[in-house]
């Protein structure tokens, strides 16, 4: 919830990927521009997918090149108004994706987590990299340690 990220902005310290879930209408422009100007100043290292929900082909409010222009990025993934599937989903007591599976939307929505893994994975894949360049591994630590003697030569005796 909105005021949960206002009040406590630490929860999201441990969150790698934001799907940020919006309608093609001008308020829910709006409410996409404060949220991600919001996890940019307060989460910039959360991975932000936008999802268009419910598109209806020719009765948006706004176009997408105009939603996208005002939000200044691209909608990652669309999915379109489903009533049939909503419906049978309901009927049957099963998650849409269940209900319909071979639905273009099911199969969508399956996308969509697959990108949030990914999008996890490819985090934790840049934490390894950065690790690679901080300053503590470019010191060569082992170059101090104390070399061990060879098997074949002679070790030296230690007097008591």
């Amino acid at each position: 919830p909105r005021n949960m990220l206002i009040n406590f902005p630490h929860l999201l310290n441990d969150v790698n990927v934001v799907v940020l879930t919006t309608e093609m209408t001008l308020a829910s422009a709006r409410d996409s521009i404060r949220l991600l100007s919001w996890l940019k100043t307060n989460a910039s290292h959360a991975v932000p997918i936008i999802v268009a929900n419910k598109v209806q082909s020719g009765t948006a409010e706004i176009s997408r090149a105009d939603f996208e222009a005002s939000i200044e990025r691209k909608i990652d993934f669309t999915l379109p108004f489903d009533q049939k599937g909503a419906a049978t989903a309901a009927k049957l007591g099963q998650p849409f994706i269940e209900a319909n599976a071979q639905s273009k939307v099911a199969s969508m929505i399956k996308s969509l987590g697959e990108r949030i893994i990914s999008g996890t994975e490819e985090q934790a894949d840049d934490d390894v990299d950065a690790g690679k360049k901080s300053l503590l591994r470019s010191f060569d630590l082992k170059s101090l340690l104390a070399k061990k003697p060879k098997a074949n030569s002679p070790m030296p005796a230690v007097a008591d």
